[in-house]
């Protein structure tokens, strides 16, 4: 008898703590109710207080030392709140309760992917444009959306479509009297019978219904074409282009199709090779540039964004007029013949370089085109190092190509056993290694008619200088900020400078 009464007293206490109901303030400054459902869960409930147009709730919140997650919005939480204009709801809420936000002016919502039932009236007579319903949801209740008058798209990312009430009378999930006649649905692809034209099917009566993009399906903008890689995360990779937008591309970070935004994240294999093209800006959202994806045009400066990982075989191969190349900070790999044919004659390997392939650079119609090589990095990249035609990284006679690199490096790079980087001439560790560019912001090396001026921020100080034919022969040091160059003949000049907290090297010309 005892323990059955211990049992029951358990349970009653336990009962109490679950309906536990407890505030807590939000980003805005709103009052939010929290009652407990169990042991590390809340649903977040009528009777706070609003004191801004945004409500934000939270992921978690926490009371008398425990931390709860938020999973349920309840019944009522802010019906009727005539001010609320836009609410955030945590990834972790699984259902929106009755009138929720029902009669607000609430304009903006991104209803969470955890979401599985959105229950009768939650936002009925807002001020909603359009919605995006979560893959996950299973069921939308009676008069859900309905009296938002501007509502013209609703968007359904659910394979399988969710239960909803389709009636010609205020009971309809969307519309008033199940008018949907103004509204534009999108839905998955390969869908529309499921939602719209199978026996039973409750998605009818839309103004127009399309078949968002699946993996593979391409579309137009802007004359690019692109391709949908992945749908989970909405991106797609240019993969061929219209002549007729012209010489010049200016590729976007991100395109609309429908009411999903897509991220341009890769440029396909020959998507723009042979087109005529004299500047192209790609965006710092790319992560990898195909094979022969800029083959063969009129490109005369490229600039590699940091997000660039991968620049593949033949991507940008045979673009004669090339003489400005700036490759990201993030890149690691160069693939064979990436900029062969090429204008270049000064290239800087980022420190993030690991592999560049055969004949990656280099080839200039026989030429030894390439007079400077900066390398970065402390540990050198990989590279092909051969005498045998079309089979050496940099395509032309190492002896004639300058090659610069960061202090203390000699040996990794030229001297150890096993190092690649060899026949350069002259080798010289002036180099900027990645650990250096801030030093690098802070310095300004002004040329005029007579000197060559060094102006410093951030209290450096500069040590000492050193000064360098093209060729590599020294030929003036000292350790003023003021170098005098009058007697000096007119040239490029490497100045190496050395300061209190570092190395850096820059060229110099004077006229």
């Amino acid at each position: 008898m005892k323990k059955n009464l211990l049992s029951l007293l358990t349970l009653f206490m336990v009962a109490i703590g679950y309906s536990q109901t407890f505030t807590a303030t939000d980003s805005y400054g709103n009052i939010l109710q929290y009652t407990v459902t169990s042991a590390n869960t809340v649903t977040a409930v009528s009777g706070g207080t609003l004191n801004n147009i945004n409500v934000d709730i939270p992921v978690t919140v926490s009371n008398a030392g425990t931390t709860y997650n938020v999973t349920a919005i309840g019944d009522h939480f802010f019906q009727g709140a005539a001010s609320l204009s836009s609410v955030s709801i945590p990834n972790a809420v699984t259902s929106i309760g009755k009138q929720a936000f029902g009669n607000t002016n609430l304009s903006s919502v991104v209803l969470p992917s955890s979401l599985i039932t959105i229950d009768e009236y939650a936002f009925q007579y807002c001020q909603l444009q359009g919605i995006t319903i979560p893959n996950n949801v299973t069921s939308i209740g009676i008069g859900a959306f309905r009296g938002n008058y501007s509502l013209s798209t609703v968007t359904t990312l659910a394979t399988t479509p969710p239960i909803i009430i389709t009636e010609a009378n205020n009971n309809d999930s969307f519309a008033l009297y199940g008018d949907r006649s103004n509204i534009d649905l999108y839905i998955p692809a390969g869908t529309t019978a499921a939602y719209v034209t199978d026996a039973g099917a409750l998605w009818t009566g839309f103004n127009t219904v399309t078949e968002n993009l699946n993996v593979g399906d391409t579309y137009v903008n802007n004359y690019i074409t692109y391709e949908v890689t992945s749908v989970a995360n909405s991106t797609v990779k240019a993969v061929d282009y219209n002549t007729a937008g012209g010489t010049v591309v200016n590729i976007p970070a991100t395109i609309p199709n429908g009411l999903i935004t897509y991220s341009v994240t890769e440029i396909g294999d020959f998507a723009f090779d042979y087109k005529n093209l004299t500047d192209v800006t790609l965006p710092n959202s790319i992560v990898n540039i195909g094979e022969n994806a800029f083959f063969n045009n009129d490109l005369s400066s490229v600039i590699i964004p940091d997000s660039v990982i991968t620049i593949d075989d033949i991507a940008f191969a045979q673009n004669n007029n090339m003489t400005n190349l700036v490759l990201g900070n993030n890149v690691t790999s160069i693939g064979d013949a990436a900029f062969r044919f090429n204008a270049l004659n000064n290239i800087t390997i980022p420190a993030s370089v690991t592999n560049i392939g055969v004949v990656a650079f280099g080839g200039m119609g026989g030429t030894n085109a390439i007079t400077d090589v900066y390398c970065q990095g402390m540990v050198p990249p990989t590279i092909a190092t051969s005498s045998a035609p079309n089979s050496d990284t940099f395509n032309q006679d190492r002896s004639t190509i300058h090659l610069h690199i960061p202090g203390g490096t000699m040996g990794a790079y030229v001297t150890d056993a096993g190092a690649l980087w060899t026949g350069f001439n002259p080798v010289t560790e002036d180099a900027l290694s990645v650990d250096e560019f801030q030093l690098k912001n802070a310095v300004k090396v002004i040329t005029t008619a007579e000197s060559i001026e060094v102006e410093t921020s951030n209290n450096i100080q500069l040590e000492s200088y050193s000064m360098y034919t093209i060729s590599g022969q020294k030929i003036k040091t000292g350790s003023e900020s003021e170098i005098a160059t009058g007697s000096m003949a007119s040239g490029i000049y490497i100045l190496k400078l050395d300061f209190d907290r570092g190395m850096i090297s820059k060229k110099v010309l004077i006229k």
